[in-house]
C-alpha cells in the first residue's frame, strides 16, 4: 500500500515539473510571436530583442552547477520554492516593463525556475520513479518543453494583445510555484538517510569533476543540442535558397519539432522495455550523423519523412543521456544535483559556442556562407557524439527491470 502511494505521489511531482518545464518555455517563445509589438514598445534594436529572448538561458549557464551544489547540499524544496518564486518576479515582471533594461532583467529572473527543475529533475525523479522508468519519466518531461514552444508559437498569436499573452504565461508561473510550495516534497526515507551523509561542497566537486563518464555525458550532450541548435537555427533560410516558400521551409522544418516531440517519449519507453540504451545511442548518432549533413537535399515527401526521423532520433538521445549520471556508480542520487548542474552546463554551452562560433566560420568562404559545407561540419558533430556513445557504459535498469517482473 505505500509503496502503491509513493507511486502516486510521485506522479504528481513528476506532473508540476512537467508543468514548470512547460511554463518556462511557453513564456519564452511568446516573445518570437510578438516580436513586432514588443519592439515598436521598447525601441528595440535586433540585437536587444535577441537579449531579451535568450535572457531566461542566462541562469543556467551561470548557475546550473551552483544550483546543483546547494541541491545537494541542503535539500531541495526550498531551493526550488525560491527559484521559482524568482521566475514569479519576471513572470509578472515582465508584463509591466518599459524598458530594454528591465524586461532583460525580468526575462533573466524567468529562468531561475527553469534551472531548477531542469537540474533537480534527475534527483527528484530518482527518489520518485522507478529506476527503470526514469528514461521514459525524463523523456516526457523534456518533452514538455518541445509542447511548451509550440503552443506558444501556435497561439500567441491569438489571444488578442501581448499583454493578455504575458498575463497567461506570469500566472502559469505563479500556479507552478504555488503548487510546488503546496504539494512539492522529498521522499521521506531518502531525505533521512541522505542526510546522514551530506557530503562536502569539495567531496561533491571532486567526484563529479574527476568521473570520466561525467566528462563524456557531458561532452555527448554539448554536441547533441549544439549540432541541434546548429541545423534549426539554418534549415528554413537553406531550403528558402533551394527556391523553396517561406511557407514551406517553416513547415519542412516544423515537422523536425514534431519528431523531437515523438522522440522524447516514444524511444526511452521502447529501450526501456528491451532494457538496453547504448543500441540506440549508437545508431540514432549515425543516422542524424548522415541526415543532418545531406537531409538538406532532399525534396518532397521524402523531405518530410526524413526530417521527422533526424528529429525523432536527436531528441531520443537526451533522456539517455541527461539520466545517465543516476546509473553512473561514482554517482548516484547522492550527486546528482551536482552532476547534472555540470552536464546541462556544457549542454548550453554546445548551443551558444557550436553554431556561432564552431559551424559558422567554419562554413565560411570569400563568397559568403557555403551551406554544403556548413551541414557537413555538423555531420562530424554528430560522429564525435558518436565515439562518445561507444566509450560510454550501458546505463539502462535492466537488472532492475527483472527484479520488478519477478516481483
Amino acid at each position: 500500500m505505500t509503496k502503491s502511494k509513493n507511486n502516486k505521489y510521485g506522479g504528481i511531482i513528476v506532473g508540476i515539473f512537467i508543468l514548470g518545464a512547460f511554463t518556462y518555455q511557453y513564456l519564452q517563445y511568446q516573445l518570437s510571436i510578438v516580436a513586432p509589438d514588443l519592439i515598436g514598445k521598447l525601441n528595440l534594436t535586433a540585437k536587444q530583442f535577441s537579449g531579451i529572448f535568450s535572457g531566461p538561458l542566462v541562469p543556467a549557464v551561470a548557475l546550473s552547477i551552483i544550483f546543483g551544489i546547494i541541491a545537494d547540499k541542503l535539500g531541495m524544496k526550498v531551493i526550488i520554492a525560491i527559484a521559482m518564486f524568482v521566475s514569479v518576479i519576471g513572470g509578472i515582471g515582465h508584463i509591466y516593463a518599459g524598458s530594454y533594461g528591465t524586461m532583460y532583467t525580468m526575462m533573466i529572473l524567468t529562468g531561475f525556475g527553469a534551472v531548477a527543475v531542469n537540474v533537480t529533475c534527475g534527483k527528484m525523479f530518482s527518489m520518485w520513479v522507478r529506476p527503470e522508468l526514469i528514461s521514459v519519466v525524463m523523456g516526457v518531461f523534456l518533452a514538455a518543453s518541445t509542447v511548451g514552444q509550440f503552443v506558444a508559437q501556435s497561439t500567441t498569436a491569438l489571444l488578442g494583445s501581448m499583454n493578455t499573452a504575458f498575463w497567461i504565461s506570469g500566472l502559469l508561473c505563479c500556479i507552478v510555484f504555488l503548487l510546488w510550495v503546496i504539494l512539492g516534497r522529498e521522499k521521506k526515507e531518502q531525505d533521512s538517510a541522505m542526510s546522514q551523509d551530506i557530503p562536502s561542497i569539495g567531496e561533491t566537486l571532486k567526484v563529479v569533476f574527476s568521473s570520466k563518464n561525467m566528462w563524456l555525458c557531458a561532452i555527448g550532450l554539448f554536441l547533441i543540442l549544439g549540432c541541434q541548435v546548429g541545423f534549426n537555427m539554418w534549415i528554413p533560410a537553406t531550403l528558402v535558397s533551394k527556391g523553396m516558400s517561406q511557407a514551406q521551409a517553416g513547415v519542412i522544418a516544423s515537422t523536425v519539432s514534431l519528431g523531437n516531440l515523438c522522440g522524447a517519449i516514444i524511444m526511452p519507453i521502447i529501450a526501456a522495455k528491451l532494457g538496453k540504451n547504448k543500441p540506440f545511442i549508437i545508431v540514432f548518432t549515425l543516422i542524424c550523423a548522415a541526415g543532418y549533413s545531406f537531409g538538406w537535399h532532399l525534396s518532397g515527401v521524402l523531405c518530410y519523412v526524413c526530417f521527422f526521423i533526424f528529429g525523432l532520433c536527436a531528441s531520443a538521445l537526451m533522456p539517455f543521456f541527461i539520466s545517465m549520471p543516476l546509473s553512473f556508480p561514482e554517482i548516484g542520487p547522492k550527486y546528482a544535483g551536482t552532476a547534472i548542474g555540470f552536464i546541462s552546463t556544457l549542454e548550453l554551452l554546445g548551443a551558444v559556442v557550436l553554431p556561432t562560433y564552431v559551424f559558422l566560420p567554419l562554413s565560411m568562404t570569400s563568397a559568403g556562407m557555403n551551406y554544403s559545407r556548413y551541414y557537413l561540419v555538423i555531420g562530424i558533430g554528430w560522429l564525435l557524439a558518436f565515439v562518445i556513445g561507444l566509450l560510454l557504459p550501458e546505463t539502462a535498469a535492466k537488472k532492475q527491470l527483472a527484479k520488478e517482473s519477478a516481483k
